[in-house]
């Protein structure tokens, strides 16, 4: 039989789809879109490998002024038999001792911007999605699964910021058609496991944010995000 065309190499990966950014530029309203609470900013800086930053105050910091980045579409959904991997690469420094409040995972809100509760209260009451957090007050990490207000949640012993970026990877793997096990890994180490029931789910995307849990200005810096799921 005749070769008309070389095999691409993207199409040995035809079984998934999904994209990974490594933000060497960034314009809101392609791939991905920024949402405020203050008078924050969003651009790449001038680092090996591109470096978005994230800064939720420009101007005169408030407590509560956050920065999303949200992708644009909805691509993703907890479905039997389709396993979804995503991951990040971030890093912050405390800009008050503790006060910083991130979050980086895949999530439905339509509103990013209450993605993060005001006063250092954590992840929203109610979505779906799944994600790692960091809330003020305190200096670990977080894992949470959300189908609407019933959630899982676990807080690990895993400190979060620090000069060195840290590699956050989120598993998605179902186990039959209405439950699945979520795990969580800082740094290639598994730090959670989480079983949970996902019936009748919305479409989510990738989502990450970083709010001031105090009049300090805050900073979280991204170096890559990757989402990917079983066609």
């Amino acid at each position: 039989m005749t070769k008309l065309v070389d095999l691409l190499d993207q199409l040995k990966y035809r079984r998934t789809f999904g994209y990974m950014d490594d933000f060497d530029y960034f314009v809101s309203g392609d791939r991905w879109s920024s949402a405020e609470t203050g008078s924050g900013s969003m651009a790449v800086g001038a680092a090996v490998g591109g470096i978005l930053v994230i800064t939720p105050s420009t101007g005169s910091p408030a407590a509560n002024d956050a920065m999303y980045l949200g992708a644009n579409g909805l691509a993703f959904k907890f479905l039997a038999n389709q396993p979804i991997v995503f991951e990040a690469s971030v890093q912050f420094m405390e800009a008050d001792v503790n006060q910083a409040n991130v979050l980086v995972g895949l999530s439905d809100a339509s509103n990013p911007t209450t993605s993060l509760q005001n006063d250092n209260g954590g992840p929203a009451t109610s979505y779906t999605g799944m994600m790692f957090f960091k809330q003020g007050g305190t200096n670990v990490w977080g894992c949470q699964t959300s189908i609407g207000s019933s959630q899982i949640t676990t807080v690990t012993s895993t400190p979060a910021g620090g000069p060195n970026a840290q590699t956050l990877t989120g598993q998605f793997e179902p186990i039959s058609s209405t439950q699945a096990e979520a795990r969580f890994f800082i740094d290639g180490l598994l730090v959670a496991k989480q079983l949970f029931n996902f019936a009748t789910t919305q479409m989510i995307r990738p989502l990450l944010g970083v709010q001031n849990g105090s009049a300090n200005a805050e900073q979280l810096n991204v170096d890559y995000v990757a989402a990917y799921q079983l066609r």
